[in-house]
C-alpha cells in the first residue's frame, strides 16, 4: 500500500509540471541605433498570433531608454517555451513605429535571430527562440 501511495505522489509531482514552473530571464542587447533620440520598445510574443505588429497579443512588453545607439533589455520570470521579439526605434516619441505612405517603417525594426522578412515583417518562426535557460540575445536595428 505504501509503494502504491508514493508513486502515485510522484506522478502527481510530474503531472502538475514541476519542471513548467521554471522562469528565467532574458537579457536582450539592441545595437545599430541610429540616434540616442526617443526609446526603444520591445515586445515578447509567445505565439505567432498577432506577431509582430499586434502588441495586444505579445507576452511581454518593455521600453529601454537609448545610450551610445544601444539599448538594453531584461525580461525576467519568463516561463520556459517557444518565443519571438520584436522592437522597434520610436525616434520622435510618439509611442508607435511610423511608416511611409507605402506601409514600410521609417523608424529602425528588429528582431530576434535578426530575422527580416522579404516583402513585410518577419515571420514567428523565423525569429523563434527556444528558452530553456536564462539567455542573452543580441538584435541589430535594421533601418
Amino acid at each position: 500500500m505504501r509503494h502504491v501511495y508514493i508513486t502515485s505522489l510522484v506522478a502527481l509531482l510530474f503531472a502538475t509540471g514541476m519542471s513548467s514552473n521554471r522562469q528565467y530571464t532574458i537579457t536582450v542587447h539592441i545595437t545599430g541605433l541610429r540616434s540616442d533620440k526617443g526609446t526603444l520598445y520591445l515586445s515578447l510574443y509567445h505565439s505567432a498570433r498577432g506577431y509582430p505588429r499586434d502588441t495586444s497579443a505579445a507576452f511581454r512588453l518593455s521600453a529601454a531608454p537609448i545610450s551610445n545607439s544601444k539599448a538594453t533589455v531584461i525580461l525576467e520570470a519568463i516561463p520556459e517555451g517557444v518565443y519571438a521579439m520584436a522592437c522597434f526605434h520610436d525616434e520622435n516619441s510618439n509611442r508607435k513605429l511610423d511608416g511611409n505612405l507605402f506601409g514600410i517603417p521609417t523608424e529602425g525594426t528588429g528582431a530576434s535571430n535578426n530575422a527580416r522578412g522579404s516583402w513585410g515583417p518577419p515571420r514567428f518562426r523565423d525569429a523563434a527562440f527556444t528558452l530553456s535557460n536564462d539567455t542573452t540575445l543580441t538584435i541589430k536595428m535594421v533601418y
